[in-house]
């Protein structure tokens, strides 16, 4: 009886361990201390630790990070690292350090953990003039050392796109430039008249200037805009012929057109749909990777608080691509308020790093606004023919007599007005400060880069608060 209670036991808890390894999340943040220095994360061989608060890493490789040359002197246990005019010295067990010969008291000494010596990060850091803080969400050390980083930035290019894609040129890494969607027989199209989805204006031109200025061309494959064309989706996700017959012409137009990669962007996916459009998202990076070109999805946001989009698996979609783009344009509000404020997004960032590896995630960034009136809401570039929205807002603001107000909690700007009717509205629209915040975040949480929705709605002060704070990385 004592066996097959054991074993019963044992059987019992062998399957809860099961099933709790099968179905927790994943989280990439959580799993040890990562040390990020401006916008890029550092690989160590033995990783960082912490005592007493404080984090302790290996000291080469934040000396290298910083730009210091580094000494080790086995015999006497010491550390001494250069940079300009600045010498630091730290020995092994003791807590005072010597800044150009002056002496610091530390909060932990250094340490020797697997034949490696471990330095204070913090300590280590500022002593050669970097600016150091602390991101508990993703339990990461920032350093930033005031060299601007490279970022991956990626331009939407659509309708009235053309002027501000020649403008920015050099401000770009990669541009999603032609649309493609599925025809009613669920094969892929690059025309469709009744969504706008045609080739756009200038397009040979762009792929001819963009290989020209290092600037990827992504292919963009788009669905799901309506409840019919989201359960055409859904069938052609259905089953392994037609998810096959699908990748198969994506890569047939990679290869001949040229493509770099292909952004994919399936939306209102239902739970029904997730194992179908993981199997085909591994079937097309299969195939894309085989031929050299990349392959980024475009992901619906999700919070800790809600999970809106339960056809979207964060954990298998950044596995099955080389990086996804957080659509955190617009949290879609049903009442007057901000779309997308930097405190959401920062909830938004930080659910998708905890499933999703920080450096494969883009930050979707939109430059628009929407004003809200007694029928809802209305786009702002939308009534103003495509101009951009604060210009939009400068016309408003000379019509009624107000002015734009900054929303510190979002960061966005705001307006309220009454129009000649008696119609109390409300203006909600991006800043110039929520850009610098939202690029900011993309650094000290070591985001791949961001992604611009879209060309044709910025202004020059959204590329110079970008530009600010990292540039482009190029192909070239």
């Amino acid at each position: 009886m004592r066996n097959k209670i054991s074993s019963a036991f044992l059987a019992g808890v062998l399957t809860f361990l099961l099933f709790f390894m099968t179905f927790a999340p994943v989280s990439y943040a959580a799993a040890t201390v990562r040390v990020l220095v401006d916008g890029s994360y550092l690989d160590f061989d033995v990783p960082p630790i912490i005592e007493n608060d404080r984090t302790l890493a290996p000291f080469r490789k934040i000396g290298e990070a910083l730009g210091a040359e580094i000494e080790w002197d086995q015999d006497t246990k010491t550390v001494t690292a250069y940079k300009h005019d600045r010498t630091v010295i730290l020995r092994i067990g003791e807590k005072i350090a010597y800044v150009n010969d002056e002496p610091v008291e530390l909060d932990v000494p250094p340490t020797i953990k697997n034949d490696r010596t471990l330095v204070p990060v913090r300590f280590f850091s500022e002593a050669f003039g970097a600016r150091v803080s602390w991101d508990n969400a993703s339990r990461t050390v920032v350093i930033y050392t005031g060299e601007k980083p490279s970022k991956y930035i990626l331009g939407y290019y659509y309708s009235q796109s053309y002027q501000d894609f020649l403008e920015n040129l050099d401000n770009m890494s990669s541009t999603a430039v032609k649309w493609y969607t599925l025809d009613e027989y669920g094969d892929l199209t690059d025309r469709d008249n009744t969504r706008y989805i045609s080739v756009p204006q200038g397009y040979e031109e762009v792929i001819r200037l963009s290989k020209a200025n290092g600037i990827e061309i992504q292919m963009l494959v788009f669905e799901g805009d309506s409840k019919k064309s989201a359960e055409k989706l859904s069938k052609v996700l259905g089953t392994p012929e037609s998810r096959a017959r699908l990748a198969n012409q994506i890569v047939t137009v990679v290869d001949r057109e040229g493509y770099d990669g292909v952004n994919l962007d399936f939306e209102y996916l239902g739970a029904a749909d997730k194992d179908n459009y993981n199997e085909f998202t591994a079937l097309l990076y299969k195939e894309l990777k085989a031929r050299g070109k990349s392959l980024s999805i475009s992901l619906p946001v999700k919070t800790e608080k809600a999970d809106w989009w339960p056809g979207y698996d964060y954990v298998t979609l950044g596995r099955n691509s080389d990086f996804v783009v957080l659509m955190a344009y617009d949290k879609n509000p049903g009442t007057a308020g901000p779309q997308s404020g930097v405190d959401w997004v920062e909830e938004v960032v930080d659910y998708a790093i905890a499933r999703i590896p920080a450096e494969k995630v883009v930050l979707g960034i939109g430059y628009y606004g929407y004003d809200w009136g007694p029928s809802g809401r209305s786009s702002v570039i939308l009534r103003n023919n495509g101009a951009t929205y604060l210009k939009f807002a400068e016309e408003l603001s000379k019509k009624y007599g107000f002015k734009l107000q900054l929303d510190e909690r979002s960061g966005m700007y705001y307006a309220k007005y009454t129009d000649e009717n008696g119609n109390s509205h409300q203006l909600w629209m991006e800043s110039d400060y929520s850009v610098d915040k939202k690029a900011k975040m993309v650094i000290n949480k070591g985001l791949k880069g961001v992604a611009l929705w879209r060309l044709g709605y910025s202004s020059p002060s959204f590329w110079e608060t970008l530009l600010n704070n990292f540039d482009p990385v190029k192909f070239k």
